[in-house]
């Protein structure tokens, strides 16, 4: 096992899932930035390494990208729409059926990475 990769995205996978619970309980704009920021590393963080993956997990990390791909463009199109505060409600929708978290995708990888020497 690569140790470093392993815990790397192992923190950011914490730290994306607890904003999202804290996000969850008050639907903040502080907390879904707090989850942009996390996405946004893991998402660096896959394609940066993608060379340390066999195919065998490459449709995980495929359907990763994707969603953080249509989020953050999402989200990014949404937070134009007017100036937020951090301690102001932030919701927006899926535009369709097609930005699902894939949650096993990051189950997955971790497994993955904890198994393979790399």
């Amino acid at each position: 096992m690569n140790k470093k990769l392993y815990f790397k995205l192992l923190l950011y996978s914490d730290l994306s899932n607890k904003a999202f619970s804290n996000y969850l309980s008050s639907k903040l704009y502080l907390h879904a930035k707090c989850i942009r920021k996390n996405n946004k590393c893991i998402y660096k963080f896959l394609v940066k390494n993608i060379h340390c993956f066999s195919p065998e997990i490459h449709q995980e990390i495929v359907s990763l990208l994707n969603h953080y791909d249509i989020w953050m463009t999402q989200f990014s199109d949404f937070m134009k729409s007017k100036k937020f505060t951090l301690n102001e409600p932030f919701v927006f929708y899926h535009l369709d059926d097609q930005s699902q978290f894939p949650n096993e995708a990051i189950p997955k990888i971790l497994l993955y990475l904890n198994d393979k020497e790399i």
